[in-house]
């Protein structure tokens, strides 16, 4: 049974974790080397593709034999209609994506054996499902360092974006068992980000009924979205999602690959706009320096024979990225604002936000994290972990939790119950001896046993048997079982349960009082 593995699968990139039974969660690295896994998938033209870093960096050179970005497309077909596809990035996929059977095709040339005879083009079709499938058996083949169990697949918690539809939940279930995976449940992105930190958990520890506000915040590699949630009582509430906007790394990436091309038109009078083979190693080296430029001041950024054989070589620096970077930021803290200012008003409890997750291979940069900061200087921004991991990272620790993980759970949430104010109890007409039963934000059906005073309006048993609750405006009257109730010492040691009933798509509250 251990350990499990926690897998977050992105337009961009993948990242595999994996827990023992202490709870530690950590990040398998590749055979490069690295924590993250190019979303990448290369076909050699012939019966073998291959995925991650190496697929990546022969795609600028082999476009039409290359997938990325094919995650975003991991949807049933009926979704896939000509005005999501519009909305979809599908020019930052490298070969041709057919609409209308919903496939990659990739292409592949194969050299004639005489000056006399064409050159032949083989294709190979692919869906994304089927992608998905590939790319997950590398991450199976990582997993395997750990897992060394073969009666028994590999335990595994995946997350998908808030926003896809259920059917997509269904279809990457589907591919991960066809890896090689065990799928215990699929979790929301942000919902394992907020895992990842083990937000509530220490006030959970310490019985804090005290309610948490937390915003999720990424920005992935083609888009970004944000989450709201309530922390109370171990229990993770989403209040409001937004997304996905069309704001994400390319952007940022872009104002790299203008620079650079200005750059080079004003040295050389060439133009890298007119050559697609210049731009793809403009767009390769730009992103390669983003990276670079979030960990160090300065880097070297140099292509070679960039366009008729001649270099470009020249010294960035974070501050000169940054100001090229800046209105993208802008833009982004922009459209954040305007949720935050929506869901506060859909929810007036929403005065303040405590706490801040940033998710995402782009909320690495630091001039952004800087930016979300100063927007909100109250919360606290959680960055300790790379932002491209803390998913990964999220979806292992749930695997902890789960008690029974053989039996697949394939919802991202499950619906349930608040209370939305307080609920308080007393006994006959005295409010001033009310205690608090269920604080605002509990989970129903509910169970709580409460010492409360005798009002000493008499001693009929009517009047000993009844008893008041508040919640809001709102009172409920409510009587203990047809018996005489014990008191001690003029208390009463009361039961109290409390549920709810769906009339008519209304919350009826259901009250029930036993003596102890």
């Amino acid at each position: 049974m251990w350990p499990r593995f926690g897998i977050k699968v992105g337009n961009s990139t993948l990242c595999i974790a994996y827990v023992k039974a202490d709870g530690k969660a950590e990040v398998i690295a590749n055979k490069q080397g690295d924590r993250v896994s190019q979303a990448c998938l290369l076909w050699n033209g012939d019966t073998e593709t291959e995925c991650g870093l190496t697929a990546k960096q022969k795609m600028a050179t082999r476009p039409k034999q290359a997938v990325a970005h094919s995650f975003q497309l991991l949807q049933p077909e009926e979704e896939l209609n000509e005005d999501k596809l519009n909305k979809l990035a599908l020019k930052e996929v490298p070969c041709e994506y057919d609409k209308e059977a919903f496939v990659f095709r990739m292409e592949h040339t194969v050299p004639a054996d005489r000056d006399d005879q064409e050159d032949t083009i083989v294709t190979k079709e692919m869906s994304a499902f089927e992608v998905t499938v590939e790319l997950l058996r590398a991450e199976l083949e990582l997993a395997r360092q750990y897992h060394t169990d073969t009666e028994h697949e590999p335990i595994a918690v995946l997350s998908i974006p808030s926003y896809y539809p259920a059917k997509s939940i269904k279809m990457l279930s589907d591919a991960a068992k066809s890896a090689g995976f065990h799928v215990a449940q699929i979790i929301a992105e942000p919902t394992a980000a907020v895992l990842c930190y083990k937000i509530g958990e220490e006030q959970l520890e310490k019985q804090q009924e005290a309610r948490r506000h937390v915003l999720t915040i990424k920005c992935g590699g083609l888009y970004s979205n944000f989450a709201l949630y309530a922390v109370q009582n171990g229990y993770f509430i989403e209040l409001a999602t937004y997304g996905p906007f069309p704001i994400g790394g390319r952007q940022f990436t872009d104002a790299l690959v203008q620079f650079i091309c200005e750059e080079f038109k004003r040295k050389y009078k060439l133009d890298p706009h007119e050559s697609r083979r210049s731009l793809a190693k403009i767009r390769t080296a730009a992103a390669n320096c983003k990276h670079i430029l979030t960990t160090l001041p300065s880097t070297q950024l140099y292509i070679d024979s960039l366009m008729d054989g001649v270099d470009y070589n020249a010294q960035m620096s974070r501050a000169r990225f940054e100001s090229l970077i800046q209105p993208v930021i802008n833009g982004l803290i922009q459209q954040l604002s305007e949720c935050v200012e929506r869901a506060q008003q859909t929810h007036p409890e929403l005065k303040r936000i405590d706490d801040i997750v940033l998710l995402g291979a782009t909320m690495q940069i630091p001039k952004l994290q800087a930016a979300v900061a100063a927007r909100f200087p109250d919360a606290k921004l959680h960055n300790s972990h790379s932002t491209d991991e803390v998913v990964a990272i999220g979806c292992a620790r749930q695997a902890v939790f789960l008690l029974d993980p053989r039996q697949a759970q394939l919802q991202k949430a499950d619906d349930c119950v608040l209370v939305e104010d307080d609920l308080y109890i007393w006994h006959g007409n005295d409010e001033t001896n009310a205690k608090l039963v269920l604080s605002k934000g509990s989970i129903l059906p509910a169970k709580i046993k409460v010492t409360l005073p005798q009002s000493g309006e008499g001693d009929a048993i009517d009047a000993l048997a009844s008893f008041k609750l508040r919640t809001g405006q709102s009172e409920i009257l409510a009587r203990l079982p047809d018996t005489t109730p014990t008191i001690d010492d003029g208390l009463f040691q009361l039961e109290v349960e409390v549920d709810w009933d769906d009339k008519d798509g209304n919350i009826v509250p259901l009250v029930r009082l036993r003596c102890m």
